[in-house]
């Protein structure tokens, strides 16, 4: 299930995309009562669903490296995703705003249903 236009909005900034939250998104409520933050398995997600936007095809994601969660991102914020080729299928996610960084990670994403 999609995540994009009902826990965040995104659109293209550059090279990278401005993401918004929702934060009367029900995720919120749960994670956690009074002290809301993005679950990181969402922020994985989202980069999936852009990457999926900019090749437009369906993506998932195959492995995971090196992920680090920095700091924690709540709803009110406007975080960038940039999404950098390494390699084939290999990216270089990171998430940040002007001046921090709150998560990096490397992926492998395969494209079903295609020989990529």
């Amino acid at each position: 299930m999609s995540l994009r236009d009902s826990l965040y909005i995104a659109d293209p900034h550059g090279d990278e995309f401005r993401v918004r939250f929702n934060a009367s998104h029900p995720t919120f409520a749960g994670h956690f009562p009074g002290h809301p933050i993005v679950p990181g398995a969402c922020l994985v997600q989202i980069a999936e669903e852009l990457l999926a936007s900019v090749l437009k095809k369906d993506v998932r994601t195959q492995t995971i490296r090196n992920l680090k969660f920095r700091k924690a991102i709540t709803p009110d914020m406007v975080v960038y995703f940039t999404l950098t080729q390494h390699d084939n299928n290999d990216y270089i996610i990171d998430i940040h705003d002007e001046k921090d960084q709150y998560a990096q990670f490397a992926a492998t994403y395969m494209c079903p249903n295609t020989n990529v």
